[in-house]
C-alpha cells in the first residue's frame, strides 16, 4: 500500500471547503486543518505511488481555491503506528499536531524507533527520498506539545530541525 501526505496552501477563507472536497476524494483517509505555513494536511493511501500521483495531479491539484500542493511520499516499510483505545474521545479533547523531523542521513530508522518510545507520538512514517520523517503527537493542550517537540522530539539523537503543524479542530 502506498501512502502520501499531501500539504496544501488554499485561498484565505476556503480551508472548510477544500476540506469538504479532500474527504470525498477517493485515496484520502485523513484530512485536517492546521496552524502554520500550511492551511491544510492530507494523508493518502492507494495501491501504488502511481495511483497516488493520479489522485494528486488529477484530483486534489485541480479543485478549486488551491494554490499549491507539497506531496510527501512515504516509505511504506518503515512506519510507525500505535493503537490507542478511546481515540474519538481522545480526538475532542486532546490537542494534536503533525510535526515534520529532519534526520541526518541514515539516522530515520533509528529515529522512528526513538520516537516510539514517546508516549505522546501515535504514528510516524519516513518520508522518501528527503531525510525525513513526519509524526502525529497528542497532547492535552498546545503548550504540552511545544513542551513535548522542544524537550523530548529535538533531544533525540539525529534531529537537525523540526517544524510543527498544530492541528485545528477535528480530522478524518
Amino acid at each position: 500500500m502506498a501512502k502520501a501526505y499531501v500539504l496544501i496552501t488554499c485561498d484565505s477563507g476556503s480551508e472548510d471547503f477544500v476540506l469538504s472536497s479532500l474527504k470525498s476524494t477517493e485515496s484520502v483517509k485523513m484530512a485536517t486543518g492546521v496552524f502554520g505555513t500550511y492551511d491544510v494536511l492530507s494523508k493518502l493511501e492507494a495501491k501504488s505511488e502511481d495511483a497516488l500521483r493520479d489522485t494528486v495531479t488529477k484530483k486534489i491539484r485541480k479543485l478549486p481555491r488551491i494554490r499549491a500542493t507539497y506531496t510527501l511520499i512515504a516509505d511504506d516499510k518503515n512506519s510507525l503506528t500505535k493503537k490507542i483505545d478511546g481515540k474519538d474521545v481522545l480526538d475532542t479533547y486532546m490537542s494534536q499536531a503533525y510535526v515534520l523531523l529532519d534526520c541526518e542521513k541514515g539516522k530515520e530508522v533509528v529515529t522512528i524507533q526513538n520516537l516510539g518510545k514517546i508516549v505522546e507520538v501515535i504514528d510516524a512514517d519516513i518520508l522518501v527520498p528527503s531525510h525525513q520523517i513526519i509524526c502525529n503527537v497528542m497532547a492535552p493542550t498546545y503548550t504540552e506539545i511545544s513542551d513535548l517537540v522542544t524537550k523530548k522530539i529535538r533531544k533525540l539523537p539525529g534531529i537537525k530541525s523540526t517544524v510543527t503543524l498544530n492541528v485545528i479542530g477535528q480530522k478524518r
